[in-house]
């Protein structure tokens, strides 16, 4: 896979974060999902609202490539654990849902052995707490669901408005991901 192909899928995954935190909240809320999916996907939302880079060293645009792919990584095996869940909602959300095995695919090819990193991190996302909120609680309080709900789009509004130019700018330096990757990577052998 080249470098210029995980470019567009990192930035078709960072322009689209908005549209995959709603597709987080919609499992979060399906009482359908047993708990352990649901306080996946909230903990996948506290994962990219806290902030914190499973790639260190990152800034700007480029710090969102861990939280894409974490979460679209928790979203996948939501997806393949409980497949009628795509059924339900892929109708909602088909561009997010259809794409996002064949972006997942990209982004294993091109990262190889290194995205080990990343499904360590999406296998920690439900023991996840942010500001006191665990991703457990938002699950099973009503109170801290809404919490969450709220912040979710405080955040889509304020933090995850991202300009299209920018992002393209900043994913042909993709490259930059690899040796901080490789660092964290070589604490998990």
């Amino acid at each position: 896979m080249t470098k210029t192909e995980f470019a567009e899928v990192i930035r078709e995954a960072i322009l689209s974060l908005p549209q995959d935190c709603k597709v987080c909240l919609r499992f979060v809320e399906d009482p359908e999902l047993d708990d352990v999916h649901r306080v996946a996907a909230a903990g996948a939302l506290l994962h990219v609202l806290s902030g914190a880079n499973v790639i260190p060293g990152m800034r700007g645009v480029l710090s969102y490539v861990d939280d894409v792919l974490v979460m679209r990584l928790v979203l996948a095996r939501i997806i393949l654990a409980v497949p009628d869940v795509v059924g339900r909602h892929g109708t909602e959300f088909p561009e997010i849902l259809g794409g996002m095995n064949g972006q997942l695919d990209v982004a294993k090819q091109y990262l190889g052995d290194l995205i080990r990193v990343l499904d360590h991190a999406a296998d920690g996302v439900g023991k996840l707490s942010y500001h006191g909120h665990a991703a457990s609680d938002c699950v099973q309080d009503p109170e801290e669901n809404t919490w969450l709900y709220d912040t979710v789009q405080e955040a889509i509004v304020d933090r995850f408005d991202f300009d299209e130019e920018e992002v393209a700018r900043a994913v042909k330096q993709i490259e930059q991901v690899m040796p901080p990757l490789q660092q964290r990577a070589n604490l998990l052998a």
